[in-house]
Order: structure tokens, then C-alpha cells, then sequence
């Protein structure tokens, strides 16, 4: 039944977006808009293919790619040692609660220009951005998933046996799985807007720049087909990485009976 669900709400998000594509087509040739402020989507598209194979955008996103999942890589080593820091010690448990109420609601964009004054410019700062807005969002729900395991579990491996670092290992971290996925889907989030949004405002940072320097470029030279490309990249990103995350948690946590699958 839930999969007839899945099927049929896959079938109308395909039927609304084709829709959207007809209407932006059609719209456009007719010269219901201007063509020039909307290209048509098949122009679009031929420019898309063109400059992710022939041009600078497919290095470019490839650039994006690898800043984001290396940030989110960093960021979720960092968050595990914290968050067994915590678990040992009541007071770095408070006092990270503390940064991460400071720090969590701060906006990425908001730091880079202190980060650029202090350090420069770079991939590096680029990766501290990233780190910025994954760290704490997921440190917090890893607290939050800690906090939230029930006495019983640990009731329960004490009286099998299991040492303090066994029953971290094989209950209480799958335990948290859901509050781990929540918090990796929302630093994911928080850290591409961050990368994107910093190209467009403040220009390329680093060597080759991003997506979001793709279209801060071709902004400045008013090429919008070029900058309607970059702006589905973006999208057509988001998509296969929420997908990538349905499938985390269709694998992890409706599997084991955790969550119900949506």
C-alpha cells in the first residue's frame, strides 16, 4: 500500500513538472513573455548540456560537489566527537549546548565577511562556511537524540552485559539514526544555500569557483539562458540529494521501525 502511495505521488510530481515545463515553453515562443527574460526551456536545456560537456559549469559543479560533501564529511566528525564528549562529561555537555543555542541560528553568510577579513580568501573559508552550517544544527539533534533514548534500552544492556562502550556501539547510536539523518538533512541545506549564496554575493572564492560564481558571472554579462542553467543545476542537485536521503532513511530507520515511510 505505501508503495502505490510512493509510485502515485511520483507520478504527480513527474505530471506537475512537465506541466510547468509545457507552459514555460509554450509561454516563451508564443512571446507571451519576454524571451529575453525567459528564454524557452528547450534553450535552456541545449544550453545546459553545452556548458556542463564543453564549458566551465561541469568543473564548476563538480567544485561545489566536493566542497559541500567535504564540509559535511568534517562537520560530522566533528559533531560525533562532540557529542561523545558530551555523554562523558555533564559540563561540556552544557557548554556546548550553549554554542550551538548561540551559533546555530547565525547565518553562514552573516560570518563570511569576518572570515575573508581574518583569513583571507579560499576553499578553506569556503569549508569553514560549510562546517559552520552543519556543525551545529546536527550536533544539536544528536543531543537531542542522546537525551532522548529510552532508560530502558540502557536498562536493558546493562543486564545483557554489554560495557558502557558496547552499548554505545550497538544500541544507543542506532538509537539516534533519526535524529542523525534529520540533522545531516538539514545541515546539508543550510551549507548549499551558504555556498551558493556566498558566490553570488561576494564573487568566486577559490580557484575555480562554483555554481553559484557560474551565475554570478553570467549575471554581470546579462546572459540569462546561462543563468536559468545554473539555476537548474541548483535544483535538479537539490533533488537527488533529498532522494539520497529518502533512500538513507527507507535503508536505516523505516527499515528497523523507526519512522514510517513517507
Amino acid at each position: 500500500m505505501k508503495t502505490k502511495i510512493s509510485r502515485m505521488k511520483f507520478i504527480q510530481n513527474v505530471f506537475w513538472f512537465l506541466l510547468i515545463i509545457i507552459f514555460w515553453e509554450v509561454s516563451s515562443r508564443l512571446n507571451l513573455v519576454n524571451q529575453y527574460l525567459l528564454p524557452p526551456f528547450s534553450k535552456v536545456a541545449e544550453r545546459l548540456v553545452l556548458e556542463l560537456f564543453t564549458g566551465y559549469l561541469g568543473l564548476q559543479v563538480l567544485n561545489s560537489l566536493k566542497l559541500v560533501i567535504l564540509g559535511v564529511l568534517m562537520s560530522f566528525g566533528l559533531a560525533s566527537i562532540i557529542a561523545l564528549m558530551c555523554i562523558c562529561s555533564k559540563t561540556i555537555e552544557s557548554l556546548v549546548s550553549a554554542l550551538c543555542t548561540i551559533f546555530n541560528p547565525l547565518p553562514g553568510i552573516a560570518v563570511l565577511p569576518l572570515l575573508m577579513i581574518w583569513f583571507g580568501v579560499g576553499n578553506g573559508i569556503m569549508l569553514a562556511l560549510i562546517v559552520h552550517g552543519v556543525l551545529w544544527p546536527l550536533t544539536t539533534n544528536l543531543l537531542v537524540g542522546f537525551r532522548s533514548i529510552p532508560t530502558v534500552y540502557k536498562e536493558w544492556a546493562k543486564n545483557i552485559g554489554l560495557s558502557p562502550v558496547n552499548s554505545l556501539l550497538h544500541v544507543q547510536i542506532f538509537s539516534v539514526m533519526p535524529y542523525l539523518v534529520a540533522g545531516l538533512r538539514v545541515g546539508w541545506g543550510r551549507a548549499w544555500r551558504a555556498l551558493i549564496g556566498a558566490e553570488m554575493v561576494f564573487g568566486m572564492i577559490g580557484t575555480v569557483g562554483g555554481v553559484g560564481y557560474y551565475i554570478y558571472t553570467n549575471r554581470a554579462y546579462a546572459n540569462v539562458t546561462n543563468v536559468f542553467s545554473g539555476v537548474i543545476v541548483i535544483i535538479v542537485i537539490g533533488i537527488l540529494v533529498e532522494q539520497a536521503f529518502r533512500l538513507l532513511e527507507k535503508n536505516t530507520t523505516v527499515k528497523w521501525g523507526m519512522s514510517d515511510e513517507s
